[in-house]
């Protein structure tokens, strides 16, 4: 299915066409015809890459240009941000966004004529507790990642939003969709939200998992792969590896301590590996990452970012985080060494 054939608004089509997309995922085709654009509650559970964004983005669109208001709930503060400065693409066909991660005690009702509102859970729970105007001016809510409704930490807070959300659409007749790439029951969560279940294991991308020892990776089919050692840290063995193949690589480690730690270790390791033209990028990048501050832990990342290897994680400044995700979107960086924070939804290839 192509988005020309969708019943949306011809600039939203013209929107995309400038962009290259063309033609639906199967999981957005499933999406559409399940109601998606007619109002229909939806839960979408489909892998990492394979389109959950745009469904949503075509619900808000044909809400915010038929007069509605979207909201679109995220659990971090990173994350607001990358969908802001993506959401922020839709003011040239006259949308409006705006996004509210902070005071907690504010109604920020600056908010009301943002036809896009992108917050967190814990704002959006504050927002309704302080009863913000706007609130019921809504017409179509996104809850991103909703798999995190079981997390001890943040799960409360969110089960009580869309809850309240629930009860609100009730009244208001509100669309709510849900989006998740690992959610483990999800009948039973759109059962819950009055939602109709899109279940798909569609990737554009082939994932395969395996397990590194001694000197390959063994795959679940059976496979392997060897890897070539140029040193004792398995770590930077895989991430050379896989820079000899021409890719890029995603380490996670447990705590802030031990990414900064692996990225060190790797720049140290990788940078031989890199030419000329990356290195003279990287150099550009690690100048503009000692301009946003003047703290050890800057001049670290700078000095990691010259070898090909950054570390992310909570401590960073947001400028920080938007320079290291963006210079690994276009690929000049090549490793990102991260806590968890990382793969709660930020939109990285890898």
């Amino acid at each position: 299915m192509q988005i020309r054939e969708l019943p949306i608004p011809d600039v939203v089509k013209d929107f995309y066409d400038r962009r290259g997309f063309v033609e639906l995922y199967p999981p957005q085709e499933d999406a559409i015809w399940a109601g998606v654009l007619d109002g229909v509650n939806l839960l979408a559970a489909v892998p990492t890459a394979a389109g959950k964004t745009l469904i949503a983005e075509l619900a808000m669109l044909s809400h915010v240009l038929g007069g509605g208001k979207a909201l679109y709930i995220v659990p971090l503060r990173a994350l607001a941000s990358e969908k802001y400065r993506r959401f922020k693409e839709f003011s040239e066909i006259g949308v409006s966004v705006g996004v509210s991660t902070g005071d907690l005690d504010s109604r920020d009702e600056w908010l009301a004529p943002r036809d896009i509102i992108v917050a967190t859970s814990e704002k959006v729970d504050s927002l309704l507790r302080n009863k913000a105007s706007w609130i019921s001016d809504l017409t179509v809510v996104v809850a991103d990642e909703v798999h995190l409704i079981d997390s001890a930490s943040r799960g409360p807070t969110l089960e009580v939003v869309l809850s309240l959300l629930q009860r609100l659409g009730g009244l208001n007749d509100i669309q709510i969709i849900a989006l998740s790439a690992t959610i483990g029951n999800p009948e039973e969560v759109a059962e819950w939200l009055g939602a109709r279940p899109i279940t798909s294991t569609w990737r554009p991308v082939e994932l395969r998992e395996g397990v590194f020892v001694g000197s390959a990776i063994n795959y679940r089919d059976g496979t392997q792969h060897k890897v070539e050692r140029i040193g004792i840290d398995n770590t930077v063995n895989l991430v050379a590896e896989t820079l000899r193949e021409g890719g890029q690589s995603i380490v996670f480690e447990s705590t802030r301590r031990n990414a900064e730690a692996s990225a060190k270790r790797i720049s140290k390791d990788i940078r031989a590996a890199l030419d000329d033209e990356t290195l003279y990028a990287l150099r550009e990048m690690a100048l503009s990452i000692l301009h946003t501050g003047e703290t050890d832990t800057t001049r670290t990342l700078a000095t990691c970012v010259e070898g090909g290897a950054a570390f992310h994680h909570a401590g960073l400044g947001s400028e920080q985080r938007s320079i290291i995700e963006d210079a690994y979107r276009r690929g000049t960086l090549k490793v990102i060494s991260s806590t968890p924070t990382l793969a709660a939804g930020l939109n990285l290839p890898a």
